[in-house]
């Protein structure tokens, strides 16, 4: 594999996820999570969003929309979400998805949760097709007041290695959108039960949200873009097709 590639690969996707949305008619509200892949799919579909209002994941997608000239609205002004676009870190061969490498999964989750339609866009490099989740860390967003209890108790799952994310540029820990640190739990085995494990994680005291995204929840469609094409994934009765 190559940059090149890797790069071609998210543009190709950024183009049928693009297509996607247009064959689904009037779309009131797009949602936009975070990352290089959304930005792709802005640039590309940049004509549709012109006319749509829009909810964005992040300040880093914000202020990238409304440089564009575009409308992005408060997430509190909206009660539902026609079609939400975002990447992901991991996909399985059944879609449950590890998201969270740009510290906004928990608005990512809630934009999700109000959204009809769910689509993933990824590079090749992104999709395993295994059956379960464990090659990219699980991120959780946890209340700092509750650090030390978080990481204490989540090592005693026997699942996880935890390990405090930190700033690349400054010193100390990584912040959220909410004002709250990421820890990003390195799996010591796979995840065969990503559904399971997610709210194994949501019941321990101070984590906010985790990064398993489950497909029976949050996932309809992945487009996965390859050098030279775009394969679309879809959940069609609990089991995964290629379109």
């Amino acid at each position: 594999m190559s940059e090149l590639e890797i790069e071609h690969g998210k543009i190709l996707a950024a183009r049928e996820a693009c297509k996607l949305v247009e064959g689904l008619g009037v779309v009131k509200v797009l949602g936009l999570g975070t990352g290089s892949t959304v930005r792709k799919f802005i640039d590309t579909c940049l004509h549709l969003l012109r006319n749509t209002k829009l909810v964005a994941s992040s300040s880093d997608t914000v202020l990238y929309a409304k440089s564009l000239g575009l409308n992005v609205l408060d997430l509190l002004s909206v009660n539902s979400v026609d079609v939400y676009i975002d990447g992901a870190d991991e996909v399985s061969g059944k879609l449950d998805l590890v998201k969270g490498r740009g510290a906004a999964l928990f608005r990512e989750k809630t934009i999700a949760y109000l959204s009809q339609t769910r689509i993933y866009v990824v590079d090749y490099t992104k999709y395993t097709g295994l059956d379960y989740l464990y090659v990219k860390p699980i991120p959780i967003e946890v209340v700092p007041a509750a650090l030390n209890y978080v990481l204490k108790t989540v090592s005693r799952m026997g699942l996880f290695e935890p390990l405090v994310r930190k700033c690349a540029g400054k010193e100390g820990p990584v912040i959220t959108d909410n004002n709250n640190y990421l820890v990003d739990l390195k799996p010591l085995q796979p995840i065969v039960d990503p559904s399971r494990v997610h709210y194994e994680l949501k019941r321990v005291h101070g984590v906010v949200e985790s990064g398993i995204f489950p497909s029976e929840e949050l996932v309809d469609v992945v487009v996965v873009g390859y050098a030279d094409r775009a394969c679309i994934l879809r959940k069609d009765a609990g089991d995964v097709k290629s379109a």
